[in-house]
């Protein structure tokens, strides 16, 4: 054998050695053989059972959410029974079951409790708090009594109404044209305007009347002309197409009444124009209501309803020329704020009855 064929299988040998050598380490160690099984018998730990799910409720009993209802609604249910004192009265629960309510346990405390109707709400008896001079509208909301007597009650002839009485302690309570009604559920309009507990800017800016027409000075308020006061003087002469007095000048409806509703920054700096909502008497205006036109306006609120429109001026229905501006719907949207203030403002008007209260407490 050559030296070259023993150097070659020199070479070969040793990298069969080394192969062998390198499997064994990467292979890893066989198992160790399962032990036998074990016949100990474990023993219970001690302590308590796993927690089942409740009971159902049996049938008939009353479920708190259900019986919960929303505020007017509930205060509605109470003057619609009479406004009982101390008897129980009846209302329906969000479930649509019959509950049973009191007005001390139920009604009394939407009057008296901060934060009853929204986060930060004040309680209606901070401004209203005994028949006074002192209290706002001299009006009580602090008990049954003062609540039955109503706002104004040292006037001549004493008290209106809050209730929908034709008079205080009468006991004709019309809750759907009731004062205490609109005041919970209807925004003032436009939206925006700011809440002055004085109410020296309810009948909007003041106006400078002459020949040339009217202007608005914004934000200046409690003046002898204003923006309500011209709409009234407007609707009090017969809410004519053409002209009317007012301011001792002689006004138009198209150039002096009409942009109130139609035009921004007419009633404070950054109002929407009524129309912005109340465009047409179509379904995607709301309340189907035309505020840009003066037939829209006369035609009113509710204009595809059978029988059809809601006047706003006061009429016993559309068209029928008998105005009424002291109570009319547009007057009081323009002028009274929603109670209590500070009600956060929503277009689909969805909190417009109040928070869902159960006895006495916002849920």
């Amino acid at each position: 054998m050559n030296r070259r064929t023993v150097a070659t299988a020199i070479v070969i040998l040793m990298l069969v050695v080394l192969a062998t050598w390198l499997s064994g380490c990467g292979s890893k160690p066989a198992p160790a053989p399962a032990p036998p099984p074990t016949t100990e018998v474990i023993q219970p730990v001690s302590g308590p059972p796993p927690a089942q799910p409740p009971p159902a409720p049996p049938a008939g009993a009353e479920d708190e959410s259900g019986a919960a209802a929303n505020a007017v609604d509930l205060i509605a249910a109470w003057a619609q029974a009479g406004a009982p004192e101390t008897a129980p009265f009846a209302y329906t629960g969000v479930d649509g079951a019959t509950y049973q309510a009191a007005f001390a346990a139920d009604i009394l405390p939407l009057f008296t409790q901060n934060n009853v109707w929204f986060e930060g709400s004040q309680a209606c008896t901070g401004c209203h708090f005994a028949n006074a001079e002192n209290s706002y509208h001299e009006m009580d909301l602090s008990s049954y009594k003062g609540i039955l007597t109503g706002a104004d009650s040292l006037e001549e002839p004493p008290g209106v109404s809050i209730l929908g009485e034709s008079e205080p302690g009468k006991g004709d309570i019309d809750w759907s044209h009731s004062k205490l009604r609109e005041r919970l559920r209807n925004n003032r309009m436009p939206p925006g305007s700011e809440f002055d507990i004085t109410e020296a800017n309810r009948d909007g800016p003041c106006l400078a009347v002459s020949a040339q027409g009217v202007e608005a000075a914004l934000g200046e308020y409690d003046c002898e002309l204003t923006a309500v006061g011209l709409i009234a003087a407007w609707v009090e002469a017969g809410a004519p197409e053409g002209g009317f007095a007012y301011g001792g000048a002689e006004m138009d409806f198209e150039r002096d009444v009409l942009p109130f509703f139609t035009e921004n920054n007419m009633w404070f700096q950054g109002s929407q124009a009524c129309t912005g909502c109340h465009f047409a008497n179509a379904e995607n205006s709301y309340h189907e209501m035309d505020l840009s036109s003066h037939q829209g306006i006369l035609t009113g609120a509710d204009s595809l309803e059978e029988p059809p429109g809601v006047s706003i001026l006061g009429e016993s229905e559309p068209g029928k020329g008998d105005f009424d501006w002291s109570h009319s719907k547009l007057r009081e949207r323009l002028r009274n704020n929603r109670m209590p203030p500070g009600f956060e403002f929503d277009i689909t008007e969805g909190n417009r009855d109040g928070p869902m209260i159960l006895a006495g407490t916002r849920k």
